[in-house]
């Protein structure tokens, strides 16, 4: 059975932008825990290991002729939906218990989560 999502959440969308930037450093280390954690599936390593490879290298898709600004927001499109699907795909793919074992914040994992499809869903609304 599918876990079912709080939204529409009674938080403004700067409110939760707010909290998913809280949500970044406890995020990161539990990114670093897993890929230490040998009960972590080995896709799941694979995902958060080719996202910061690729986030890292210097190369990447640099639109150059596009001067305007709205055209040079291309420049960062790749990488925030990388970040968004690595970010589901571990959630999704890691069992839940290690996923509670190495979340470290004041809110819980599954109502960061939210606030994240929270906001998924307003830029949908916008665009």
């Amino acid at each position: 059975m599918k876990e079912q999502l709080s939204y529409p959440l009674n938080v403004s969308t700067k409110e939760a932008l707010k909290e998913i930037v809280r949500g970044v450093p406890p995020l990161l280390k539990m990114f670093y825990r897993l890929l230490r954690d040998p009960a972590t599936p080995r896709s799941v390593k694979w995902w958060i290991g080719g996202s910061a490879l690729y986030l890292i290298l210097p190369f990447n898709l640099k639109f150059r002729k596009l001067k305007t600004f709205p055209l040079q927001l291309l420049n960062y499109v790749d990488d925030v939906l990388l970040i968004f699907h690595t970010v589901q795909r571990v959630i999704r793919d890691t069992p839940a218990e290690l996923l509670d074992a190495h979340w470290e914040h004041d809110i819980s994992l599954k109502e960061w989560r939210d606030l994240l499809f929270k906001i998924k869903v307003d830029f949908q609304n916008i665009f």
